[in-house]
């Protein structure tokens, strides 16, 4: 079973369906993207640009608005490096708005498979997502400038991704996720060479502690639609796939 996630939530993403947690009670594991619960020995690259560097005025005046809006320290954010910067915004303002990481999906799944003890399987490394969001382009201006110009939409956007998850709506969790900003330089990065990585892993059960077995997936919702997403690679490599979850249009408009 493979299950799209948002990574942040609150309770009313709950209780998840039935078959969900059945299918995960009976599972060999659960494979999730990368276990963030284990930060030991991360290696966070060395600060050469920041955020105040690849910022002109206007923009960085934009940042310092934003700063207060959140209740962050300004010159924490000029000084750090462009896509801490970014992150820090983002979570501040899904926080804002009610949202945590723990009511996410995948960190939901993951207390469910502790208590059962089942293990947690991950595609990746927490190192490997830190170096590649740290090793974008100017220390990750253009996610940083995406964060400043979307900002004032970004309540909305947030509020749109989330009820596209409650109700399945492929179409609209793209259009909530990748906006104007997103360049094919930055999918090819964090969607679609992801997911072909996934796919290989997936299909030759490299990450699997037994090659045959009943496993559930919960990787990002935005992995598993569009281009180049999850569920066509299985589907090319041979996996029979069903959908399984009821889907409706999302009530938003972005």
């Amino acid at each position: 079973m493979i299950i799209g996630s948002v990574h942040v939530g609150d309770k009313t993403m709950y209780p998840l369906p039935r078959t969900v947690i059945q299918h995960l009670s009976q599972s060999a594991g659960l494979i999730i993207e990368a276990d963030v619960r284990n930060s030991e020995g991360l290696v966070y690259p060395q600060t050469t640009i920041l955020s105040k560097d690849v910022l002109d005025r206007a923009q960085r005046r934009h940042l310092i608005e934003i700063a207060q809006d959140l209740g962050l320290p300004e010159t924490q954010l000029l000084n750090s490096p462009p896509w801490m910067a970014a992150f820090t915004i983002q979570l501040a303002l899904v926080n804002k708005l009610g949202y945590v990481s723990d009511k996410g999906v995948d960190m939901h799944l993951i207390g469910l498979a502790d208590k059962k003890q089942i293990p947690v399987i991950p595609l990746e490394s927490v190192q490997f997502q830190i170096d590649l969001i740290a090793g974008q382009s100017e220390g990750g201006k253009e996610i940083l400038l995406s964060s400043i110009e979307e900002y004032d939409g970004g309540e909305e956007l947030v509020q749109c991704l989330i009820e596209s998850w409650k109700s399945g709506d492929g179409s609209m969790l793209v259009e909530a996720s990748l906006t104007d900003h997103t360049t094919e330089e930055f999918n090819q990065a964090f969607l679609y060479e992801r997911n072909r990585d996934w796919a290989k892993k997936l299909d030759t059960g490299s990450v699997l502690p037994q090659q045959s077995g009943r496993y559930t997936v919960v990787v990002g919702g935005l992995h598993l639609v569009g281009k180049d997403n999850l569920i066509e690679l299985l589907k090319n490599r041979g996996f029979n796939i069903k959908p399984l979850g009821k889907t409706r249009q999302a009530n938003c408009d972005i």
